[in-house]
């Protein structure tokens, strides 16, 4: 195998890597799918707890990516958004079902969806070698495109070559930045990749004790410093460490170091309103505080640990929760709204890669082509998914970039190689 001029070497076997070789004309080309891994898809298997969150109904909204230019991303995006995947999907017998914001999931699971898209592959002619490292790339220009690429599989070449190999997020399944290093050798621009849609770290006096672990509860997050950054209404989850839940991951992938968050405890409406409304009906009001923030009134639901911590901390002078409204003088009913109002918390970090569902960063876009994915500076090389600049909101997005730019690279491909096939007669 190692004197073949492949068509097409696949670096990577995961999501974007085997949607690729599937999006290619059966039994066309000489296609090599490569990956260090022994087993296919690993993010996929672990997705959504075994479910697979594959895209997202708004997958193809441009304003829920973001890198330092996410506008790169609309041409493979409105070119095979959404619908058009979930069309594939459906054809080949598989279902979905809606959980949350347009969160679309397998209805069959993680495994279904691995055996989807390697039959794919397998369909369009493609071989795999798996467990094989790639130890160096070399671009040869002499006799038109082509790789050389030193591998434990031996050497091998290629006209063109995909670089598909994911992100370091998730380092225990054997993630890493190959494909970013491999950019950078080549004398591509990176953006420095980070940890995304990651739990943020906090110190005391939030974390006292680890009173709040395991508190989850609604909130509005923001970065007050950061106008361009969009807020999230989204659970918030306290953690042993700092803070998590979907509000916090999302908030995450746009943090900087030194940036304070502002989180809104009552994300559906002002709690100082709150409070002025009981002011005026407080006569007629017998039930207690404790048993609106249980859930009496939804809109204000908070947990009792929450608030107790939070109540403490501000060393406010306050009647017991479990005193009737009508108890409670004006004064203390507004010092309350005032505290439970909004937060400005200042995380100490990220839990890291390790905890990481994505990396931000990878190769800048100014390097590629937004039509095909492939290199400006060297022609036959490709780059797909979360090696690239782009990074996509919690809910199916990443996966939805995926399948999007590994689709236009597969079309462009197509293209340059049924000439080289032309050529040859």
């Amino acid at each position: 195998m190692d004197q073949i001029m492949h068509d097409v070497i696949v670096v990577g076997a995961g999501a974007a890597g085997l949607f690729f070789a599937g999006s290619l004309p059966p039994g066309r080309f000489r296609v090599l799918l490569l990956d260090h891994s022994t087993k296919l898809a690993e993010k996929i298997r672990i997705s959504g707890g075994g479910r697979c969150n594959i895209t997202n109904l708004e997958g193809a909204k441009l304003d829920r990516y973001h890198g330092q230019e996410p506008r790169f991303a609309r041409q493979a995006l409105n070119a095979f958004g959404p619908d058009a995947f979930l069309a594939q999907f459906r054809r080949d017998g598989l279902s979905v079902h809606e959980k949350h914001r347009g969160q679309l999931f397998c209805d069959q699971g993680s495994e279904a969806v691995i055996r989807w898209l390697d039959r794919r592959a397998q369909l369009a002619g493609a071989q795999r070698i798996m467990a094989s490292t790639v130890h160096a790339v070399r671009p040869d220009y002499d006799h038109g495109p082509c790789f050389s690429l030193e591998s434990d599989a031996g050497p091998l070449r290629s006209r063109m070559l995909v670089i598909a190999s994911g992100g370091p997020s998730i380092p225990a399944i054997g993630a890493s930045d190959w494909g970013q290093r491999l950019a950078a050798s080549l004398g591509l621009k990176l953006i420095e990749p980070r940890p995304a849609l990651v739990p943020l770290t906090l110190q005391t006096p939030w974390m006292a004790n680890a009173a709040l672990a395991g508190v989850s509860l609604k909130v509005r997050v923001s970065l007050p410093t950061q106008r361009s950054a969009p807020s999230f209404d989204e659970d918030l989850l306290f953690t042993h460490r700092g803070l998590s839940g979907p509000a916090i991951l999302q908030i995450s992938s746009y943090w900087a170091q030194d940036q304070a968050l502002e989180l809104r405890w009552a994300p559906n409406g002002l709690a100082r309103d709150f409070a002025e409304r009981w002011v005026k009906q407080k006569a007629t009001q017998r039930q207690s505080l404790e048993r609106i923030f249980a859930g009496a009134d939804p809109t204000l639901s908070m947990p009792r640990r929450f608030l107790q911590q939070r109540l403490g901390m501000s060393g406010a002078q306050l009647p017991e929760l479990g005193t009737t409204i009508d108890q409670w003088p004006d004064r203390a009913i507004r010092q309350l709204g005032q505290i439970l109002e909004h937060d400005r918390l200042l995380p100490t970090g990220t839990e890291g890669w390790k905890k990481a569902e994505v990396a931000a960063g990878g190769v800048d876009v100014t390097e590629l082509d937004p039509r095909s994915m492939q290199s400006l500076k060297h022609p036959g090389l490709f780059f797909l998914g979360e090696v690239v600049d782009i990074t996509g909101w919690l809910g199916g997005y990443n996966f939805q970039w995926a399948w999007s730019s590994a689709w236009s690279a597969a079309r462009a491909i197509s293209v340059i190689l049924e000439g080289y096939l032309n050529e040859r007669g």
